[in-house]
């Protein structure tokens, strides 16, 4: 018989707050090279984070937004997974998005289409989840995401030659561990192991 081990999201992400902390604890360096692991697992536990916090709360979002939170079958599928694409889960910028603070201008207007105001959907979901997470991405603190968005964008995902001032990306990186802090549960699966993994992550830039 075949030996499937599961991996939970909540173990997923932990294991990427691991590695980033591991990551971050390397040492600083010149190099736009040893951005990429910071990059990769910094970005890879904001995706898993935001789907935990947002999927135990489904059935409060518009129909819309449902085929985004579905668990679906975990079992690896060839034919499913093989020809799976990013526009079947939330990308990083629409979670940027929608764990926005209210007011802010939208990021991805086409994302939110449908028969109701492209704004007043955006800002209905924000408002949803600023109640389950109690606050929202500031200003300031998106454009710094931003930055560090297309620096991952851009040395891990374009296949094409990138400049990069490493030293403004290297700033950013505090708003990338508040935003993950955001978004931990401490309550939930693996919280407290996950917010013990984001304190030493912290230990090494303060």
């Amino acid at each position: 018989m075949e030996s499937k081990n599961l991996v939970t999201s909540a173990e997923n992400a932990l294991d990427s707050l691991e590695r980033l902390a591991a990551e971050l604890e390397k040492g600083s360096s010149g190099d736009p090279m040893a951005l990429k692991g910071i990059l990769a697992w910094g970005w890879h536990a904001v995706a898993l984070l935001s789907y935990m916090r947002m999927q135990p709360h489904r059935d409060r979002f518009d129909a819309w937004i449902w085929d985004y939170l579905d668990e679906g079958s975990p079992e690896l599928d060839l034919e499913r997974d093989a020809h799976w694409e990013e526009r079947q889960r939330l990308s990083l910028l629409e979670i940027l998005d929608i764990f926005s603070q209210v007011e802010l201008p939208l990021l991805k207007p086409e994302f939110y289409q449908g028969w109701t105001d492209r704004t007043v959907r955006c800002q209905t979901l924000r408002r949803q989840i600023g109640e389950i997470i109690g606050d929202g991405i500031g200003s300031r603190e998106r454009e710094g995401l931003l930055t560090l968005l297309a620096a991952y964008h851009r040395l891990l995902r374009f296949p094409a030659a990138v400049a990069i001032d490493v030293d403004r990306v290297k700033e950013q990186i505090p708003l990338l561990l508040d935003l993950l802090q955001l978004l931990i549960d401490e309550s939930g699966p693996r919280g407290a192991e996950s917010s013990e993994a984001l304190d030493r992550c912290k230990a090494v830039i303060e």
